[in-house]
């Protein structure tokens, strides 16, 4: 056969061969992750008991006010802190203190309000989860919706709040369920958390407390608290201070729950100046999270709280 006969062959075999895939790139170490993969769906709720008001000269024994606050969003991740501002939640972010002692504190939070804290990183969106409730066995308090769209320049969607004086009845139930109906994508839920014991401030040194006031230790009497009641299953807090211009003007402090604490001498002096028109405020509150199913954070908190002015 002619070599010019054998050449259409040659050709014909050549096209028939396999020709391999090309080869994929490798992966890059450090390459940045997709703009999704750096949001989350993320929640807020808190739920505050409190016995007595935070007003100095208005005590009212016996208020016993219950607030709930709740925000559902779609955030980027280094923004969880900023949901928890926009339910006046501190603890998002910020350095627990060792058991039985102290940190310096600025601008703790007094109500469940939306707090003026850094904006988002990014955009987020509040997400609207439906209708959302508190029930304790057959008692159900709605929570209200409130349109946030101008909070930050980057945030929009609905915030939740109800408050309610005279609340001491929603604790004899013994579990607290926040129910929601769903929207948004968010599917029904029904998240659960039992209730700790009250507690409250009975004694400030050698004084008992009256009428959520009792006067300062002096200088040489150590700076104790006493509680009436130990739980044992919850975390303790204590928040002692006044509000002050600028500065640290505040101890939070994390307690055993054995029924007394001394605040550290060396950081009485670190407190703010006291008197009759800025009282040392000691706020003590157990507390307990439960996680919320569908939300990578924060949990669902229960604070029940009590107060004394110290003057």
């Amino acid at each position: 056969m002619s070599r010019w006969l054998l050449l259409p062959v040659l050709m014909l075999l050549a096209c028939q061969r396999t020709v391999p895939p090309p080869s994929r790139p490798k992966a890059v170490a450090g390459t940045a992750e997709p703009a999704d993969a750096q949001r989350m769906r993320a929640a807020a709720v808190t739920i505050h008991f409190a016995n007595g008001s935070w007003t100095p000269g208005e005590v009212q024994v016996g208020l016993d006010r219950l607030q709930v606050a709740a925000v559902f969003g779609d955030i980027e991740r280094g923004d969880v802190g900023v949901l928890a501002d926009l339910v006046g939640r501190t603890t998002a972010g910020g350095v627990a203190p060792a058991l039985d002692t102290c940190v310096r504190l600025a601008d703790p939070v007094r109500n469940l309000g939306p707090r003026p804290g850094a904006p988002p990183l990014a955009y987020m969106q509040l997400l609207d989860v439906g209708n959302v409730e508190l029930r304790a066995g057959k008692q159900v308090l709605p929570l209200r919706v409130q349109m946030v769209p101008n909070l930050f320049e980057a945030t929009r969607g609905v915030r939740y709040d109800v408050e309610r004086d005279m609340s001491r009845n929603w604790l004899a139930a013994g579990t607290l369920h926040v129910v929601a109906t769903g929207g948004d994508g968010v599917p029904p839920f029904d998240v659960a958390i039992d209730v700790p014991r009250p507690v409250r401030v009975t004694w400030v040194g050698s004084h008992p407390v009256r009428a959520a006031q009792v006067p300062v230790p002096p200088e040489q009497e150590e700076l104790t608290l006493r509680w009436g009641s130990v739980d044992g299953t919850a975390d303790l807090d204590l928040l002692l201070g006044a509000d002050v211009p600028a500065g640290l003007g505040w101890l939070h402090c994390r307690l055993k729950d054995d029924g007394e604490f001394t605040v550290p001498k060396s950081l009485v002096p670190l407190l703010p100046p006291h008197s009759a028109e800025r009282p040392w405020l000691a706020r003590l509150s157990r507390s307990r999270e439960v996680p919320i199913p569908g939300f990578e954070a924060l949990p669902l908190r229960l604070e029940l709280s009590d107060s004394a002015w110290l003057q």
